[in-house]
C-alpha cells in the first residue's frame, strides 16, 4: 500500500510551529548512493524520502517519534540530529543484528521502540530493551494513523 505522503506532510504542517520537524527531502544522487549499498528501498520507504528526509514528530519536551532519513554529507550537527538515527546507519546494523537482510530501521519511539519496515511493506515494533518484538504487525499507512492518534494525546501531558 502506499502512503500519500504530501498529505501526511500536510496533515504536519497544520500542527503550530514547533511541534514537528521535517527535513528537506532527500537528494537523488545521496538517495541512489545508498541504495547501491543497502538494495532498493521499499516504494513507501522511496516515497517518504522524496517528500521529507527525516522528521521528528509531536515534539513535547522531545519528539514522541523520529522517523529516520538517509545521512546528510555534511552532516547534521550531533546536537541537531543524532548522528546514527539514519535508514542507512541503523538499517545494516539492525540487519547484522536480526539476520535479516529485507528489514529496513525507519524510525525509533521516545521509549526505545525501534520501528522496523518489511520489504513487503508491514512494520513492526523492536522493543530494545526486552529484546522483542510488540505483538502488532501493521501497514505504513495504519502505523502512521497510530502514530497521529497517539501524538495529541502525547501533546496533552
Amino acid at each position: 500500500m502506499i502512503v500519500d505522503w504530501s498529505t501526511v506532510s500536510r496533515q504536519l504542517s497544520a500542527y503550530p510551529q514547533g511541534v514537528h520537524r521535517l527535513l528537506a527531502p532527500c537528494p537523488i544522487a545521496r538517495f541512489e548512493s545508498v541504495e547501491c549499498e543497502l538494495g532498493t528501498f521499499p516504494t513507501v520507504l522511496r516515497e517518504m524520502l522524496k517528500t521529507f528526509n527525516g522528521a521528528e514528530l509531536f515534539n513535547n519536551c522531545g519528539p514522541l517519534v523520529t522517523i529516520f532519513g538517509i545521512s546528510q554529507i555534511p552532516p547534521l550537527p550531533p546536537l541537531e540530529w543524532a548522528p546514527d538515527w539514519y535508514v542507512d546507519k541503523f538499517t545494516p546494523a539492525w540487519r547484522e543484528f536480526s539476520g535479516n537482510r529485507d528489514e529496513w530501521a525507519i524510525a525509533m519511539m521516545n521509549y526505545g521502540g525501534l520501528i522496523v519496515l518489511s520489504r513487503d511493506g508491514s512494520v513492526r515494533e523492536w522493543d530494545t530493551s526486552e529484546r522483542c518484538f510488540s505483538p502488532w504487525t501493521l501497514t505504513v499507512e495504519a502505523w502512521i494513523n497510530q502514530i497521529l492518534r497517539e501524538g495529541e494525546e502525547f501533546m496533552k501531558t
